[in-house]
């Protein structure tokens, strides 16, 4: 991953339950109703064309129409110090990409939305419609609009709301308002004020997503949790969880700056039923980084089918790392054990 907020982005939505809760709050309430949204399923990234300028943020979803067809969503995470001045062009090849498939039902194109997801330290200022881009006068332009393409960003700056109007619900919203906050606040500051949102989404997701969201906040703000939010924190959580919860900060704490793999780290330990880590390098042995990494697939992926753990239980250092790197953000449990993302 080219930087935390990709990688962060990628996991909170590729959960479908929480880009419904997003969609829900950016789509019109007609637009919404005419979608079947049990129906979303998401499409895989790599599928796009490299000329398109899409970035490992990117999410691609098809999500049917209740009266038939579907629409093709991408969502995308904008982070850079500038706002693209290219974007409406981006969002234009974006459809045309979609529109290259032959219709499947007559000569009906499928609706194509780009969806921008912008966290910068400023405000948007560039374009935000296609029409801006034309190097024309302006005198002329109302009269060749007619017969010329134009395109609005469908464009979510957050920089431009206040924590209230943040869009989605519980882990999502939390980790859009933490994205937003990121260039100016410590961000267990942010978490504390909206702990109502951690807990939204622990009753909703478990200790996993949460876990995800402890790291991410390792990675961009200061290391320390402070004791106080770690007490609130904990006394969310259920007993059976609140151990790995805790345990998973303190190897976060620990490690500083996660990227996102083991690089040799991890002590596994059995302590009862329940197996901690710490950071030793050649102290805990490769049986209990693998019962390590097997913990952390029931964690993301919830039982296991068979055959999983005899695949763990063989796997080297090297496999186990990879998994470990790409445990977050791979697409799914079949994806992530064959090395396909």
């Amino acid at each position: 991953m080219s930087n935390p907020h990709d990688a962060f982005f990628k996991s909170l939505f590729s959960d479908t339950a929480e880009l419904i809760s997003l969609l829900r709050d950016l789509l019109h309430p007609e637009v919404i109703r005419q979608l079947d949204l049990d129906g979303l399923k998401p499409l895989p990234t790599e599928v796009v064309r490299a000329s398109l300028n899409l970035g490992l943020s990117d999410l691609r979803f098809s999500v049917p129409w209740r009266a038939g067809g579907h629409l093709a969503l991408r969502l995308l995470l904008e982070h850079q110090s500038t706002a693209d001045p290219t974007m409406p062009l981006r969002a234009l090849r974006y459809i045309l990409d979609v529109w290259s498939t032959p219709p499947r039902d007559g000569h009906k194109l499928p609706v194509a939305l780009t969806v921008i997801i912008f966290h910068g330290p400023r405000p948007w200022s560039a374009a935000r419609a296609l029409s801006e881009l034309y190097d024309a006068p302006p005198e002329a332009l109302p009269y060749l609009r007619p017969h010329l393409p134009e395109l609005c960003l469908h464009l979510i700056d957050l920089v431009e709301r206040d924590e209230d109007n943040i869009p989605g619900q519980g882990a999502g919203k939390l980790g859009l308002l933490l994205m937003r906050n990121a260039h100016e606040e410590n961000l267990w500051r942010t978490l504390e004020r909206r702990i109502d949102l951690w807990n939204e989404g622990y009753q909703k997701h478990g200790p996993s997503t949460m876990t995800t969201t402890l790291r991410y906040i390792y990675e961009v703000t200061d290391p320390e949790l402070p004791p106080e939010l770690k007490t609130k924190l904990t006394a969310i959580a259920h007993p059976k969880d609140k151990e790995a919860l805790m345990t998973a900060a303190e190897r976060l704490r620990q490690e500083g700056r996660l990227e996102g793999r083991l690089e040799g780290r991890l002590e596994g330990r059995v302590e009862g039923e329940q197996i901690g880590e710490a950071r030793g390098e050649a102290r805990g042995s490769l049986n209990a980084k693998r019962e390590f990494i097997l913990k952390m697939l029931t964690g993301r992926f919830g039982p296991l089918p068979d055959g999983v753990a005899e695949q763990v239980s063989i796997a080297e250092l090297d496999t186990l790392e990879r998994i470990a790197d790409e445990l977050f953000t791979a697409s799914s449990l079949h994806a992530l054990l064959a090395g396909e993302d």
